[in-house]
């Protein structure tokens, strides 16, 4: 999908795909609402079936969950030669993990929060939407220097 044929044309990502990304990533955001107040926060993750799964301590963060809201996670990645770049969004209600806990070994034996600190609540997002796209990254010249735009606002 692109507006001229200069562009790179994105693909939008079959649900399959985009939990294939999912597993290869473990650093996504969490975006939710903190009573009218829009939060973002970055965060360690694993997939156990087809739900986000990750440990969080009590806060902000917790606190908004608990709400029972919907949120949205997105993780995003890139190949190895940094020429195509994927992301997938998961929108979803969130909740306790009601999953068995050895499978949280299994997904991810080696994911472990950057944070320090205990995270005793395992939170997942069960999906309501899954989508993703992937596009081939534009050349540097095609994006830099940074235009001012702040004149076209006024």
């Amino acid at each position: 999908m692109s507006s001229s044929p200069s562009e790179s044309h994105t693909e939008v990502l079959a649900p399959a795909d985009c939990w294939k990304y999912l597993k290869s990533s473990y650093i996504g955001r969490l975006a939710l609402l903190n009573g009218a107040v829009p939060e973002i926060f970055p965060l360690n993750f694993m997939i156990i079936g087809e739900a986000v799964v990750f440990r969080t301590a009590p806060g902000t963060k917790l606190r908004a969950l608990l709400t029972g809201a919907a949120v949205a996670f997105e993780a995003d990645g890139m190949n190895a030669y940094a020429t195509e770049v994927w992301s997938v969004v998961v929108k979803g209600m969130p909740g306790p993990f009601d999953g068995d806990l050895a499978t949280l070994h299994d997904a991810g034996p080696d994911r472990e929060p950057w944070q320090p600190g205990l995270k005793e609540h395992l939170i997942q997002i069960v999906p309501a939407e899954v989508s993703g796209r992937r596009f081939a990254v534009s050349p540097r010249t095609r994006w830099w220097p940074p235009q001012d735009f702040a004149a076209d606002w006024l």
